[in-house]
């Protein structure tokens, strides 16, 4: 009786099992005159950071993201996707969403062109990966 109660008690005190952090892909498309001009991709992990940094002809870019929970018992599965993306000289976008944990999201900021098609701006994906 004894031993059960020392088992029950060890097992309580340990708490549940932590998983690890959820992983995501984050894929970033810069377009510029139609034209892909950055494709960037990394994992990103729940409670996380994600830098990209480019230098090329053209001049630096550098996009920031953090994913975090979302505080408080009515958003348990949310989490929000803070994301600074600075090419250049041009304005700073700074992108935030917030996302039911496990599902895909993507933001698109930017004009299309007469045919429809991104023709200045950019793609923002975030996708779990199982």
């Amino acid at each position: 009786m004894l031993s059960g109660l020392a088992l029950a008690l060890s097992l309580i005190a340990a708490g549940p099992v932590d998983q690890p952090p959820a992983r995501y892909e984050l894929d970033l498309s810069v377009i510029r005159d139609g034209e892909p001009a950055v494709l960037a991709k990394t994992i990103i992990v729940e409670d996380g950071t994600a830098n990209v940094a480019i230098s090329d002809a053209s001049g630096m870019f550098e996009m920031n993201a953090s994913l975090s929970p979302v505080q408080g018992d009515a958003n348990a599965d949310a989490l929000s996707l803070y994301v600074t993306i600075n090419d250049g000289d041009a304005q700073p976008q700074e992108p935030n969403l917030l996302i039911k944990r496990g599902q895909t999201a993507q933001v698109v900021i930017g004009q299309e062109g007469p045919d429809g098609k991104m023709f200045e701006g950019l793609t923002l994906t975030l996708t779990p990966i199982e």
